[in-house]
């Protein structure tokens, strides 16, 4: 089905953008300008490396139609809207508009995607 390929697409897209924007903040040692304080830092950063990882695993066993891909699916959106919402606080209080912008228009793409894919996959 069409909307299994969409799904499974958008969470990879979805783990490894995350996971390269956190890669490029490590490597220009950019995050302390992210989230001042280092325990909360780590933690945030821990978990947004995990939700990146479950994501791209869900996407690739939906792909290959495992029939474990549909809840693996929707454990990673629910992580990956998580992230979202909590970041969209995190950034609001720094000023970074446009980001929390995009932030966003990602959360209501992925309610919209887990919506149609709730009335259609299940």
């Amino acid at each position: 089905m069409i909307l299994e390929i969409i799904d499974g697409v958008f969470v990879i897209c979805a783990g490894i953008i995350t996971a390269m924007l956190w890669v490029v903040v490590l490597v220009k040692k950019l995050e302390h300008k992210f989230i001042e304080k280092k325990f909360e830092r780590v933690f945030h950063i821990a978990a947004e490396f995990l939700m990146s990882s479950i994501a791209i695993i869900a996407g690739i066993i939906l792909l290959l139609k495992h029939f474990l891909g549909v809840p693996l699916f929707y454990l990673a959106m629910g992580l990956i809207l998580y992230a979202l919402v909590n970041a969209i606080g995190i950034y609001w209080e720094k000023r970074y508009r446009l980001l929390v912008l995009i932030l966003i228009i990602s959360t209501l793409i992925t309610i919209v995607l887990i919506a149609v894919s709730l009335a259609l996959l299940v």
